[in-house]
C-alpha cells in the first residue's frame, strides 16, 4: 500500500511540476492555395496547441506573431483576430489567416515561409507566389478552371472557417445533411461535405471529403 501511495505521489508531482512554469505552444502551419494564379488568395492554415497546465493568451500572442519569409521576419499588422482570446490548459485551436495580415511584401517567385509566436517557430513551407487574378477579366472557361482548382485545394481536415474565407455566399434552398452548398459568380456551385464539430478546444467543423463543382443559377 505504501509503495502504491508513493507511486501516486510521484505521478502527481510530475503532473503539477509544470503548472508554475511557462511552456511554449506547439505551432504548425500549412498553406491552403491553388497551384496556378487565381482570384483565391493563399491562406495560412494554423494549428496551435497549448501543452501547458496554464491557460495560453492566444489573441495577445497572435498580435505579436511574425511571418518569416526567406529568413526575414514581418510583424502582424491586422489588429482583429477571429480566433478565441485564449486556450485552456491542454487546449488547441486551428483556423486560417490571410497573408495580408502580415506586412510581408512577397515578390513573385518561390519562397520559404514559416511562422513565429513568442519563442516558438513553426515548420517551414514553400510556396510559389503569383499575382492574384481578377476572374472577371477572363471567361467562363477560365473561371470554371480556377473554381475547380480552389475546390480541389479544400482537402479533408481544412476547417470550415477557412473554407468560408474563399466561399463566402451560401446557396439557398435545402442542403443535404453535413453538406453546405456555396454559390460563386457567375453560375457555379461548390458543395462541401463537413465532419461533426471537433473535440474541445478546436473550432467547429472541418472538410470531410471531396468538394463538388457544377454549374447552376443561384437559389435565393
Amino acid at each position: 500500500m505504501k509503495t502504491k501511495l508513493m507511486g501516486i505521489l510521484v505521478l502527481l508531482l510530475a503532473a503539477f511540476s509544470g503548472i508554475g512554469s511557462a511552456v511554449e505552444p506547439e505551432l504548425t502551419f500549412r498553406f491552403v492555395h491553388t497551384h496556378h494564379p487565381s482570384s483565391f488568395p493563399p491562406l495560412l492554415w494554423i494549428h496551435v496547441r497549448n501543452p501547458s497546465y496554464m491557460a495560453f493568451e492566444l489573441a495577445n500572442e497572435m498580435a505579436a506573431s511574425m511571418l518569416v519569409v526567406d529568413g526575414i521576419s514581418f510583424p502582424r499588422t491586422e489588429t482583429t483576430f477571429a480566433g478565441p482570446p485564449g486556450l485552456a490548459a491542454q487546449g488547441e485551436w486551428e483556423g486560417c489567416l490571410p497573408l495580408a495580415d502580415y506586412a510581408s511584401p512577397i515578390n513573385l517567385g518561390k519562397h520559404r515561409v514559416s511562422m513565429k509566436i513568442g519563442r516558438t517557430s513553426s515548420n517551414e513551407e514553400t510556396i510559389r507566389w503569383t499575382e492574384p487574378l481578377n476572374w472577371r477579366q477572363g471567361n467562363v472557361k477560365t473561371r470554371e478552371k480556377e473554381v475547380r482548382e480552389a475546390a480541389a485545394a479544400l482537402k479533408a481536415g481544412v476547417p470550415r472557417t477557412c473554407v468560408e474565407q474563399w466561399l463566402t455566399v451560401q446557396d439557398g434552398g435545402p442542403h443535404e445533411s453535413r453538406q453546405v452548398r456555396y454559390y460563386l459568380e457567375p453560375f457555379f456551385k461548390v458543395v462541401v461535405p463537413y465532419s461533426e464539430p471537433g473535440p474541445q478546444g478546436r473550432q467547429g467543423e472541418a472538410v470531410s471529403g471531396r468538394a463538388k463543382v457544377y454549374q447552376e443559377n443561384r437559389v435565393y
